[in-house]
């Protein structure tokens, strides 16, 4: 027997950075517990408490997560309006129930067996039929913008000033175990999301009509040829998943004993990371993911204590779960190439779109010496908001970084305003600081860091992913950073208007022989900052670095190829858009007067509304900022301008949700079709020939004639 064979080999030790991430929240964990714990005696007693509350909650996001994961095997498109969808339910459950006296057991039949698969069945028809090979930043703008449109609807039928009281199964009745009561409503809920979880594994998996949703997804023409009929399956899994949304906010409206639009949004939002665990697809890891949630939620209530600057941390776990879950998915492989745009948007040269500038400055002059102050005020908005946008134009737009969550930037932003500019309250860095106009600066620096950190999963994720991990990233820094008292607190925060060569922007000033009101200085300095970032992202997308961002988005795999660092470039374009974000969030901020924390959440105006009337302008260029800005702030301009129209009102609510929607077939944005119909191309019939480019791509074949986009000269120059 020689040596070799006598000495074991040697085993080698890899460790891979998920390990260490798991390590690290663990021990993240255990701090938290032990710093936070209350004193409260482990008993059985408290124990079953803890059990029933989280398990219940836990079987309701599990509900919610489940719906989800069925629409988004079946068609391909993630519903973020699933938790509105749920809210709507709920509420014609109570009108059923409150307002008509039907029977519990008629209101719950006629809403999760007729009114929610029904109204599933019309919105898979009617807009996500068409969504199956659209871009994935239509996908998404289309089910927020349906997100919207639901919030907005449900606040204009029902009365968010009316305390609305849904009652709960069989009362505050029960049975014991030990000392616990569980109640019969919380039972039901139980076994409801047990019943349901165990169904739906048995329909995908055992049934015919299951194979068929799944294999639809998938192939749907293959599936067509072997028999299913992918219409009828889709409707059938949206119709399906409507109904399971039904009945978690129904539970879910139960357990907070009141209805709440935006709360029963939110909270179903927040099953989210039970769907991201099962990886979209599994159901049987669905449902543990949300007994995690539900468990993770009934054990800080029952033991551990939340004070002073932490009160509102519980908020965030479910968040918080989600974006550690994200951060556990496998690292997405770099993509090949993408079909492209249906329309290219044309890049303009440095001196027509100083121009372009320069004819907006005029028009914003013109206005505000014939306007008064309310006018002003509202294109100064238009033009915040608008700021705030071009900083998509480089991160969605070019490099196809889908991002929800600018608006954390722009908190930040104001932020920083606040600390350099307020009186008495800031940092002094120089004497004289109030109004002091380089907190801008400040604010876009403050925001850099933020954005390297949101960068980072963006190095391992994409597409769907990447989107619900900013957005978690947006939800956290609003609960764990923005509520401190240091930063904005309960409270808001006052700061002083911009002081320019001592002249304060806030005060009315004469030229010429023109009088200028109140505002008019503030709304001549932001469309000059307007004008030179957007000049400014105009350069650098005739860079050499505006290229290899558009070669990034196109095929991530050739641009790796060819020796592009996709990391470092990833890296810096999230840094650039944190930056202007930031830059924008303190200019808003000095122009209001103010900085609250829920100023910056993710369904306030800076938050999905912008990005949904960003990508309705049209993302990938500077001019459909400056359209989308407008447009937004047109929403709340008209009812100011009308106050006594109920419609108009009624459109505010309503209207951004809308235009989201018609994304669904405009995905270009309005910018881009307008100047396609100028120079004489067909949008739809670009359209057209892109979706079945499309189509046979994901069959392995696209012909060269298909792909709608004609050569550009950036296409020759990446070419070369």
């Amino acid at each position: 027997m020689t040596t070799a064979t006598l000495e074991r080999p040697r085993r080698r030790v890899n460790f891979d950075g998920r390990s260490v991430a798991a390590v690290a929240v663990a021990v993240l964990v255990g701090y938290v517990v032990v710093s936070s714990w209350t004193g409260r005696p482990v008993t059985f007693d408290s124990i079953l408490f803890t059990l029933v509350v989280g398990v219940t909650l836990g079987s309701i996001y599990a509900v919610a997560a489940a719906g989800l994961v069925v629409t988004y095997t079946t068609s391909g498109v993630f519903n973020f309006a699933q938790g509105a969808m749920g809210m709507f339910c709920a509420y014609v459950y109570w009108s059923l129930k409150v307002d008509f006296g039907l029977p519990t057991l008629l209101a719950l039949v006629i809403t999760v067996l007729g009114f929610a698969p029904v109204f599933g069945a019309v919105v898979e028809r009617l807009l996500m039929r068409r969504l199956a090979s659209a871009p994935l930043v239509a996908q998404l703008v289309v089910t927020i913008g349906l997100m919207l449109a639901l919030m907005g609807l449900a606040v204009t039928i029902w009365d968010p000033n009316s305390v609305h009281t849904i009652p709960t199964f069989f009362g505050i009745s029960g049975f014991h175990v030990g000392q616990t009561l569980v109640p019969w409503y919380r039972f039901i809920a139980i076994v409801t999301g047990i019943g349901l979880a165990v169904a739906i594994r048995i329909l995908l998996y055992r049934t015919r009509l299951g194979i068929a949703m799944r294999a639809v997804v998938d192939q749907r023409d293959l599936a067509a040829l072997n028999g299913a009929r992918p219409a009828r399956t889709s409707a059938f899994a949206w119709a399906l998943g409507t109904s399971m949304a039904a009945i978690a906010g129904i539970f879910l409206a139960q357990e907070l004993a009141t209805l709440s639009v935006d709360t029963l949004t939110l909270f179903i939002i927040d099953a989210f990371a039970a769907a991201i665990i099962g990886r979209l697809q599994s159901l049987p890891l669905t449902y543990a993911g949300g007994l995690l949630i539900g468990l993770a939620l009934a054990f800080q209530q029952n033991f551990l204590t939340w004070t002073d600057r932490w009160t509102t941390a519980p908020a965030a776990i479910p968040t918080m779960i989600l974006f550690l879950a994200l951060l556990f998915v496998p690292q997405a492989r770099l993509e090949g190439r993408r079909i492209a745009n249906a329309v290219v948007a044309r890049v303009p040269g440095i001196g027509r779109a100083s121009m372009g500038m320069g004819i907006l400055l005029l028009f914003v002059v013109v206005n505000a010496a014939i306007w008064g102050r309310i006018g002003e005020r509202n294109l100064t908005m238009a033009i915040s908001f608008a700021v705030i946008m071009l900083a998509l134009v480089p991160l969605i737009g070019w490099s196809g970084q889908v991002s929800l969550g600018q608006v954390a930037f722009c908190g930040l932003g104001g932020f920083a305003m606040y600390k350099i500019a307020a009186s008495g309250d800031g940092w002094w860095i120089i004497p004289g600081h109030v109004g002091a106009w380089w907190g801008l600066l400040i604010g876009a620096a403050l925001a850099v860091p933020f954005g390297a950190l949101m960068a980072l999963p963006a190095l391992r994720l994409r597409g769907l992913y990447l989107a619900l991990a900013t957005m978690a990233f947006a939800r956290m820094v609003g609960f764990l950073v923005f509520d401190q008292a240091e930063v904005f607190g309960n409270g808001a925060r006052q700061i002083p208007a911009i002081r320019l060569f001592g002249f304060g922007l806030d005060e009315p000033f004469t030229i010429l022989g023109i009088s200028f009101s109140q505002d008019a200085g503030m709304l001549i300095f932001s469309t000059v900052m307007l004008g030179l970032v957007g000049v400014g992202l105009v350069w650098v997308r005739r860079s050499a670095y505006g290229r290899r961002l558009i070669a990034m988005r196109d095929s991530p795999a050739a641009s790796a190829t060819l020796g592009m660092n996709i990391l470092v470039t990833k890296l810096s374009v999230f840094v650039l858009s944190a930056a202007i974000a930031g830059f924008a969030g303190a200019l808003g901020a000095a122009f209001l007067g103010s900085a609250a924390a829920q100023d910056y959440q993710v369904l306030s105006m800076a938050g999905l509304p912008l990005v949904l009337l960003a990508v309705v302008g049209g993302v990938s260029v500077v001019s459909g900022a400056v359209f989308g800005g407008f447009a937004l702030q047109s929403f709340n301009w008209l009812v100011v301008l009308f106050p006594g129209s109920t419609l108009l009102l009624y459109w505010q609510r309503i209207g951004p949700g809308l235009a989201g929607i018609g994304i669904g077939r405009n995905p270009d944005g309005a910018v881009v079709d307008i100047a396609a119909s100028v120079r004489g191309e067909a949008p739809a019939q670009l359209r057209r020939k892109a979706r079945k480019a499309a189509r046979l791509e994901a069959a392995g074949a696209v012909p060269a004639d298909l792909v709608a986009v004609p050569e550009t000269k950036d296409a020759k120059e990446l070419g070369s």
